[in-house]
């Protein structure tokens, strides 16, 4: 073998003793046994030899029946010892909260990196991992379900007390709070009808609680419902009950509010809710059109004033017309009145 070969298959063996390995692991906690409506997390760790001097990419991971939150670059470090050698790494995690009792199965994730000292992008996958999800016990198929490891359950009313009138309007909030149950898997709390108010519900709000570091502790869930009362007389917004699944204690729980009660009088000024005065208020435009009187006759003889020197000419060339026909007129007859007695007869003397 040519010396500058040997030399060239030297260094290429070197490079690659050199180059970072890049090593991925997957697991689900607490395990492959859940029930419905119980977060599950896949924790994917993705470790170097070298270090990494960036964030590893990782694919979208999209599994029917469940409700998926994906890592959004949160990472936390780690370090492990395999076979003797420090490895180095960062750990991702998926959020999995299923909605149907079946079987589920993860097909493998590929993980791309770039550790330090790497002559090029490095690549991974993991393994298939499977789980399944059950009802729990005393619920029913198609029933909401709730799973935290702790719940708590407020509500308040705006304004917060009366008198309340006919016409009035009162706004109903209820947050909800779930520890380890993000907050789109958190449903609606239950709202019934009550006769003589109006019911408006808001577009509820739903977001994760952190633990203060970034961390993911739980869900929020607060809905807001307006009333507008319609009629006078006592009313009261129900209970609120909410069932729910104990994940530390399998068990089922409930969560619970008061009803609400108040009491609407009649109020002479009510104005209905599609009212033409408050439509022409907004619009800008005056309900109703008051002129004093001395201002009307005055806007009378301008009006007047304007039209005689608009039509000057036209009532000058009548009024000569007039005058000059009075002075070309024929004569009048003297025609008299005749006597009613024309032959004027003596009177016989007797």
């Amino acid at each position: 073998m040519k010396p500058c070969a040997l030399v060239l298959l030297m260094c290429v063996g070197l490079a690659q003793a050199n180059e970072p390995q890049l090593l991925v692991q997957a697991r689900l906690v607490p395990g492959d046994a859940v029930v419905v409506g119980e977060t599950l997390q896949l924790q994917v760790d993705v470790l170097t030899d070298s270090w990494f001097t960036r964030g590893a990419s990782l694919p979208e991971l999209n599994l029917d029946g469940t409700d998926v939150t994906p890592p959004n670059g949160e990472a936390g470090h780690l370090s492990q010892t395999i076979q003797g050698q420090t490895f180095s790494g960062l750990r991702y995690t998926y959020r999995i909260t299923p909605t149907q009792a079946q079987a589920f199965s993860i097909a493998p994730l590929t993980v791309r990196a770039t550790p330090a000292q790497a002559s090029h992008e490095l690549s991974g996958q993991t393994p298939v991992l499977t789980f399944r999800a059950s009802l729990p016990e005393g619920f029913s198929p198609g029933e909401p379900v709730l799973v935290a490891s702790a719940l708590r359950l407020s509500q308040t009313l705006t304004p917060p007390g009366g008198p309340f009138k006919v016409g009035d309007s009162l706004t109903r909030s209820v947050t909800l709070q779930a520890d380890g149950t993000p907050g789109l898997a958190l449903p609606a709390p239950p709202r019934g009808s009550v006769a003589g108010l109006g019911a408006y519900p808001q577009t509820p709000q739903m977001s994760n609680l952190d633990d203060g570091r970034g961390g993911f502790n739980g869900g929020q869930r607060i809905d807001r419902v307006s009333y507008r009362i319609e009629r006078e007389g006592d009313f009261e917004l129900p209970a609120i009950r909410v069932k729910w699944w104990d994940s530390v204690n399998r068990q089922i729980r409930f969560g619970e509010l008061p009803a609400v009660t108040f009491k609407a009088t009649a109020s002479s000024s009510y104005t209905p809710v599609f009212s033409i005065v408050d439509d022409l208020r907004q619009m800008g435009q005056p309900t109703r059109l008051r002129l004093p009187a001395t201002l009307l006759v005055g806007i009378g003889l301008l009006l007047l004033a304007v039209a005689l020197s608009v039509n000057r000419r036209r009532l000058l060339h009548a009024f000569n017309a007039m005058r000059q026909w009075k002075h070309n007129r024929p004569p009048r007859k003297n025609y008299g009145l005749r006597p009613l007695n024309p032959r004027h007869e003596k009177d016989f003397q007797k």
